[in-house]
Formats: structure tokens, C-alpha cells, sequence
């Protein structure tokens, strides 16, 4: 983190005294009314300030826009964290759904930290890492420790998600979806289409990434598979037990970590 990141926030009790940035909360449509409302639950939830850049003006500073809300860096009791708020055209009317599949993952100690939420915003621990299409597009090939690290990991925590029938939802192009640090732990984020299932498919999801994505040359080469286990992961998903799992992460080359 650079010394602007920790210097450059506004408080909230600064931040009434411009419209323009209460209107950059209302995001796509700046409306100040919806700005004014989505700042009184920011101080609802203990939110202390918001990261800001300073050139070429004052403005909030987005980690990231996606198609139902938008990321802010937030300060929170001292620390860095994320909040991320409803955009205005957004097709949902509320966050709080999403804020408690992100509570339900964080029962088995996945995802990032929920701190707290509201209609219209969540509170979560801020992850300092890259996502995983940025991971794999700097991996080196000689580097196979690494990728069956970090396989193994995402194996391991789609396959806890199944065993509470909870389906992330889009793991099947899990790029934007796992972020990884540099000691090389992981947290996989972004729970807006998670779901209860009595079917939850994150370990196929993360098979077929394998298997059939972006990188899945590079993949296969570098775990030196041959021939991937189609047979076992159909098995898969119909028992969903642990035996097949295993046989999924054995024949995948990714049991020696």
C-alpha cells in the first residue's frame, strides 16, 4: 500500500460537506438523494472514511464496478477495508441477500470477512492480492508448486461450499472470482449469485475452468494430465461424496502440495 492510499480519505463527517462526491455514491445515475441516503448508512455501519484520489480532481476511489454494485476502499475501526454499494440500475433492490450468503460462506471460513451491512451496502475485510486470471498470466511455467497450491486450495474450498449446499454461482470462470495473495492463500469473492442448492456445482465449476478455459492449455501441461478425469467428475457430481473428490484431485496431479 502506498503512502497516497494511506493518506488520501475523507471522513463522512467531511464528505456532507461536498455534493459532488455524496453524488459519485450514487453510481451510475449521481443522484445527491440516493448519495445522501447510501452515506447515512455508511455511518450506519461505522464506516470512518472513504479512500480518495486527488488528481485530476476529488473523487472516491473505485476498486471495482460490476453490473449490480460498485467497491469503495473504506476505512473501518482503523483498517482498510471494502464496501461495496447498490448501483442505481441495478435489476436488485437490496444487498442484504448477498451479504448473508457471504455470512453462510464465512461459516466455513470462506470468503472475505462480512463486517456488516445494510439495504444498500456490505462491509467486508479488504484483500490485498490479484485475481486469478492476473495470477496465471504471470505464472511461470517451471513454477508447478505454486499452481498445485493454489488448485489444491480452490478444490478444497469449492468442496467445503458443496458439503453445506451452498453454490457460489460463478466458478465456472472463477478469473475475477478468487483473488490470491502473496503468501499464496486465496479467498474467493463475489457471492452476488450465490445460492443454497440441494445441487451446488462449485467443484465442477472449477473442474470445467480447468478443463475447458482461457488458460486451460497451460494448465493441463503444467500438471502434466494427459487425459482429464471426465469419468470421475461425472461421478462427482452425482454422489458428491469424498472418495470421488479425491479421485478428482489425484488424477488431476494435485495431491502433493
Amino acid at each position: 500500500m502506498s503512502n497516497e492510499d494511506v493518506e488520501s480519505t475523507i471522513s463522512l463527517r467531511d464528505l456532507h460537506d461536498s455534493k459532488e462526491l455524496i453524488a459519485q455514491l450514487a453510481y451510475p445515475s449521481h443522484e445527491v438523494e440516493y448519495g445522501l441516503m447510501i452515506l447515512r448508512e455508511l455511518e450506519h455501519i461505522q464506516v470512518e472514511s472513504i479512500y480518495i484520489v486527488r488528481e485530476p480532481k476529488i473523487s472516491l476511489r473505485f476498486l471495482g464496478k460490476g453490473y449490480r454494485g460498485v467497491i469503495l476502499k473504506v476505512s473501518y475501526r482503523g483498517i482498510p477495508s471494502i464496501v461495496k454499494i447498490l448501483r442505481t440500475d441495478s435489476t436488485i433492490s437490496s444487498l442484504r441477500r448477498e451479504a448473508e450468503m457471504i455470512k453462510f460462506a464465512n461459516s466455513i471460513f470462506i470468503g472475505p470477512r462480512l463486517y456488516d451491512y445494510s439495504e444498500h451496502t456490505i462491509l467486508m475485510e479488504y484483500i490485498d492480492g490479484v485475481n486469478m486470471e492476473q495470477w496465471l498470466d504471470a505464472l511461470n511455467e517451471d513454477d508447478k508448486h505454486s499452481l498445485v497450491k493454489i488448485l489444491r486450495e480452490v478444490f478444497e474450498q469449492a468442496r467445503k461450499m458443496d458439503e453445506i449446499n451452498l453454490d457460489h454461482g460463478e466458478l465456472s470462470n472463477p478469473r475475477k472470482h478468487v483473488l490470491i495473495k502473496r503468501d499464496l492463500s486465496l479467498k474467493i469473492i463475489d457471492f452476488g449469485k450465490a445460492s443454497v442448492s440441494h445441487k451446488p456445482k462449485n467443484v465442477t465449476s472449477i473442474f470445467s475452468y480447468i478443463i475447458y478455459g482461457q488458460h486451460s492449455g497451460k494448465l493441463l501441461r503444467m500438471l502434466q494430465v494427459e487425459e482429464p478425469p471426465i469419468d470421475v467428475i461425472k461421478m462427482y457430481k452425482e454422489k458428491r461424496d469424498k472418495e470421488c473428490f479425491e479421485k478428482i484431485i489425484e488424477r488431476l496431479n494435485l495431491k502433493d502440495v
